[in-house]
């Protein structure tokens, strides 16, 4: 498995127009990822991801500064370097910051619709 097309897949949550269910399935083709990732899959949405993007929702929400939303998704060199740069530090670290503690239930809120699109177009992967 990827874990690249997991951060990809759920960083859509912070876009405006976000992806339908079978551009999610391409990307789990893409990213190999299968039922038995499951697991993984999960620990790298809430652990990772959410945590990552817990800063931005903040922004987004409570702030209301929309306008730091990509319309149709993020670069992947800027992915690719956001990924590197979140596992660069100590986990414990990035929650230093206060204003990612208070984003990241929000965050996780985001994220759920797509960890739910992730396990579906795994499920129909695996069993077809």
């Amino acid at each position: 498995m990827d874990r690249y097309y997991v951060w990809e897949i759920i960083s859509y949550a912070w876009t405006e127009v976000g992806i339908e269910a079978s551009e999610c399935k391409s990307l789990v083709e893409k990213g190999g990822i299968c039922l038995e990732d499951i697991g993984e899959v999960d620990r790298i949405i809430f652990k990772d991801v959410c945590g990552s993007f817990a800063f931005d929702t903040f922004l987004i929400f409570p702030l209301m500064l929309w306008m730091i939303m990509p319309d149709w998704g993020y670069d992947e060199d800027y992915l690719r370097k956001r990924v590197d740069r979140w596992h660069a530090r100590p986990y414990w670290a990035h929650f230093l910051n206060p204003m990612r503690v208070l984003g990241y239930p929000l965050a996780v809120l985001m994220a759920l619709k797509y960890r739910s699109m992730i396990r579906k177009a795994v499920r129909a992967r695996d069993h077809a």
